[in-house]
Order: structure tokens, then C-alpha cells, then sequence
């Protein structure tokens, strides 16, 4: 299908028409990190789509870069942790 092996497929989505700064927000998981414990992430950027739509993106210590729409909680600049 592809030249790179780690390919996997394609999504349609909207079109991104701008990308920002994350702001100091961060991401929370309830049970995402290593053997289902709390994970907290900074917010690298937010996508924005043409049709307003705003989505967290994040990089991981290991520079892995994903979309946060499955978080449990949006950490404001800021606040503490969640509990």
C-alpha cells in the first residue's frame, strides 16, 4: 500500500487551517500511563479545523505525537492536578 511499514490507514477529517501554541493547558488520563496508572501531558498544540473545532495535540517522553480527544480531563494553565 505505502513505502513505510509502520503505516496503518487513512481517516477523513476536516481541514486544519492553523495550528497554535498549547498555552501551559495539559491533558489528563485517569489510566493511561505505564500499568494503567494517572497520566498528565502537556498540550504541545491545538489544531484548529476550518470548521472551529480545536484539538490537543501531544508528544510523549519517548516523542510519540497524538491527538488527545480521549482524555478524561483539560488541565488550564495553572490549576493543579487533577484528583
Amino acid at each position: 500500500m505505502t513505502d513505510y511499514e509502520d503505516f496503518s490507514h487513512l481517516e477523513r477529517a476536516d481541514q486544519v487551517v492553523a495550528a497554535v501554541p498549547g498555552g501551559g493547558w495539559r491533558v489528563h488520563w485517569k489510566n493511561e500511563g505505564p500499568g494503567g496508572t494517572p497520566l498528565t501531558e502537556e498540550v504541545l498544540a491545538w489544531l484548529i479545523t476550518s470548521q472551529g473545532r480545536a484539538t490537543a495535540i501531544t508528544v510523549d517522553a519517548q516523542g510519540h505525537v497524538e491527538d488527545a480527544d480521549g482524555a478524561d480531563a483539560f488541565i488550564p494553565p495553572g490549576e493543579g492536578p487533577v484528583s
